[in-house]
């Protein structure tokens, strides 16, 4: 007996992969790494040539001892890589073809194969479009994304109720592969807020409006978002992805010897006034600017009488992700005895892929930002010569390949383009969507949600989710039904008639590596 455990050295391992944990699986220390990838291909259906194993942090190799690497009895190894679905068998034996999956199965197993999450919608329950597109958007948060799937709260109460639906439905969305009802999260909105489950006529649910709905799930997750850092310390996940900081400054515009009054407030999103007093607002810079300074009346504590102030607000601190909202629905009072209504701005306002907030920013801050911006600078200029580079390398290999070359200096540089546009791609989305607080901030955000509202009344209409994907690539929310879109025709969302025009926009903070 003792000769053959000397002979085998069996143990046993625990396997994570993806998210299944397969635990007393045995393994042969004496054995070739074949064998115990032919045993991970059995268990896993992931073909030996597209394993990658991890032990201790570092790659398993094919040549390597497994009796050197002093594994021990439970401990688990990380396994990667995409399934394929001819080792994918039903129970039977019998082979499982594409056509006789669900569509839950199909969207796991193209999850799986290539990390593509299908883009599923949200079924409309009347009138329940602000919700559904207030859900995409929100999902398009990365961080809070998986906050919320991956940390289910005990309790009963009505926001634990909601924060529990909300990861139900996050969840539904990358494993359904087709779209859904998110019944039981409408169910627990109107109970926590009940005007939202006001009626027609006692028929359909009246409209409401994606920006109440917006952040008052916002409002309602906010406590349960606490977790410690790995300093120990305390935080906030909600606080720190939207909460942006003011730094106040009131001036009595009659009495200039009287102090300035400086605060900071907080708040969870920016606004673009677009109705400026007949001073026409054309852009989202203009519209924050308006924003940002106002007249008020108040009295002063000097003389006690009313004077006229100026409140000028400044950017203190920035957060990982801006919401600014496009100030469209105002109240229009009623003439002639009738009642009043709220109405809707329909006007032309552009809005930049790339906002720029420095001008925004209180002296203190945009000194902490110039580091990031000269670096950048520095970077810019590295990249173009790199390009430069890398372009007469792409002459060269062209002239080696014996392939023609253009005598169009364009039309080099269009296929030149062309051959790098993947890895750009990929490059684009890793700076964009890396982990907050590793690089030097700058002040730049880029446009990752556009939810927008079409009709020319605030309480009817329809709202939609326009949401990044990769590159410029976007996918349109509309409801259960989804569509591919480009970077091109989110930028005609600006508004000025009829069509879909942004109301929310979601910026994600660009740091510098």
């Amino acid at each position: 007996m003792a000769q053959i455990e000397e002979e085998h050295k069996l143990i046993q391992l625990e396997i994570k992969y993806t998210t299944e944990i397969h635990k007393n699986v045995p393994i042969d220390l004496n054995g070739t790494v074949l064998k115990f990838q032919e045993t991970l291909q059995e268990l896993l259906k992931v073909p030996i040539q597209k394993q990658k194993i991890m032990i201790k942090g570092s790659l398993l190799k094919q040549d390597q001892d497994l009796s050197k690497l002093n594994l021990k009895n439970g401990q688990q190894i990380m396994v990667m890589g995409a399934r394929e679905e001819h080792l994918l068998n039903l129970k039977q034996g019998k082979k499982i073809f594409e056509e006789d999956l669900t569509p839950e199965q199909k969207a796991i197993l193209l999850k799986q194969k290539a990390g593509i999450v299908l883009p599923i919608g949200l079924v409309n329950q009347g009138n329940t479009c602000y919700m559904n597109a207030s859900i995409q958007i929100l999902r398009r948060v990365n961080e809070l994304n998986e906050y919320v799937k991956n940390n289910a709260k005990q309790g009963q109460g009505p926001s634990v109720k909601l924060f529990n639906a909300l990861s139900d439905v996050f969840q539904q969305l990358e494993r359904k592969g087709e779209s859904f009802k998110p019944f039981n999260f409408l169910s627990i909105l109107f109970q926590l807020y009940p005007g939202f489950a006001q009626r027609e006529n006692h028929m359909s649910f009246k409209q409401q409006d994606a920006d109440e709905c917006f952040q008052n799930i916002l409002q309602t997750i906010e406590p349960l978002t606490t977790y410690e850092n790995e300093e120990g310390q305390q935080k906030n996940l909600v606080k720190e992805l939207f909460e942006i900081e003011l730094k106040s400054t009131i001036e009595n515009q009659d009495l200039p010897d009287e102090p300035k009054k400086v605060s900071i407030e907080k708040g969870k999103k920016l606004m673009c006034i677009i109705d400026n007093q007949s001073r026409p607002v054309n852009t989202l810079i203009e519209g924050i600017t308006v924003s940002l300074e106002e007249q008020l009346q108040k009295i002063s504590e000097i003389d006690q009488q009313t004077h006229i102030y100026k409140k000028t607000q400044k950017i203190f601190k920035l957060p990982s992700y801006l919401l600014c909202q496009m100030v469209r629905f105002f109240w229009k009072q009623g003439v002639q005895g009738k009642e009043g209504v709220k109405a809707k701005i329909l006007r032309n306002v552009a809005f930049p892929k790339t906002l720029d907030l420095f001008d925004f920013c209180a002296p203190e801050l945009q000194e902490q930002l110039l580091a990031g911006r000269e670096y950048e600078k520095k970077k810019l200029l590295e990249m173009a010569a790199k390009e430069t580079d890398e372009l007469e390398q792409f002459k060269k290999d062209l002239e080696a390949s014996g392939k023609m070359i253009p005598d169009d200096t364009r039309e080099i540089y269009k296929l030149f383009k062309a051959k790098k546009q993947q890895e750009e791609i990929k490059n684009h989305d890793d700076q964009l969507y890396r982990k907050h607080g590793l690089g030097l901030v700058t002040g730049n955000y880029q446009l990752i949600g556009v939810l927008t509202h079409t009709g020319r009344e605030a309480d009817s209409g329809h709202y939609m989710a326009w949401v990044h994907h990769s590159g410029d690539n976007w996918i349109l929310y509309d409801d259960e039904k989804t569509f591919e879109k480009k970077i091109e025709q989110i930028m005609e969302l600006r508004g000025g008639g009829d069509w879909h025009m942004g109301y929310y926009l979601l910026y994600r903070r660009l740091e510098i590596e």
